[in-house]
């Protein structure tokens, strides 16, 4: 690709979501899941065929033992690999569309200033800006970004989850720090700092960083029907089973979430 025709692919991460690409650790991972699942396939579609009434020849121990005992523990590896690192894109987080939408539509939106799509903009970690921003360092941050992430999709598939969204606890400065601790443009702020370092206030979260730099997500505010206005997101939900649209203020079902 020339860099002209690079130059004109980055101009539409923004408004279209991001750049096809292809050679990440996730492509491969899928690439290889999909392939090891084929060769399953064929080993067993061998072993019917080919060995017919011959299942316990050698040549048969070994393709059984190729396609039911070393591929699937290979595919078992490699394929959760794949899942756990498909969780970290945007677009995993947007397919529960009907209460993530509005908040990957904002972060997509050019001429929003909220930070979600400063940052998105700005091409922070970009594809992963959702899980960047929502888990915490280390081994373990990874797993509690995990674990969180499973109740969200059991919420979402049961109904359970309470309208609006709200975050259940507050936005550590930390997830903000992980990032901007150090660098040059965020140092450059006396503010933020008390002798040469972040300052405590920032780094214990007496000061949010949100207090000064507004919201982290730009969410339409609900408009009356009577107004010709649409909907709110936060009022979208589960209606009665099987069936979503917009719910009056006071009709949601009581202990849903």
């Amino acid at each position: 690709m020339s860099l002209v025709g690079t130059a004109e692919a980055a101009t539409t991460a923004i408004d279209g979501g991001e750049i096809v690409r292809w050679g990440t650790a996730l492509d491969w991972a899928i690439a290889l899941t999909v392939g090891i699942s084929a060769l399953i396939i064929l080993g067993i579609v061998v072993s019917l065929v080919a060995f017919r009434g011959r299942q316990t020849e050698g040549s048969a121990l070994w393709v059984h033992l190729l396609s039911l005992g070393v591929l699937p523990l290979v595919l078992l590896a490699i394929g959760n690999f794949a899942t756990l690192e498909y969780a970290t894109e945007v677009q995993f987080c947007g397919s529960c569309h009907l209460t993530m939408k509005p908040y990957i539509d904002d972060l997509h939106n050019r001429s929003s200033q909220s930070l979600a799509s400063l940052h998105a903009q700005n091409r922070f970690a970009p594809g992963t800006e959702c899980y960047s921003c929502h888990a915490n360092y280390g081994l373990h941050g990874t797993l509690e970004a995990k674990m969180t992430g499973l109740r969200h999709v059991y919420k979402y598939n049961t109904g359970t989850y309470h309208l609006p969204l709200k975050m259940p606890h507050p936005f550590e400065n930390t997830l903000c720090l992980k990032c901007h601790n150090g660098a040059k443009r965020f140092m450059a702020q006396d503010i933020h700092l008390e002798n040469g370092q972040v300052s405590e206030e920032l780094r214990t979260s007496k000061t949010e960083c949100v207090q000064c730099h507004g919201a982290a997500h730009d969410i339409p505010q609900v408009k009356k029907a009577a107004t010709g206005g649409a909907w709110g997101p936060e009022l979208w939900g589960p209606m009665s089973k099987g069936v979503w649209g917009p719910l009056l203020r006071g009709s949601m079902s009581k202990g849903r979430s």
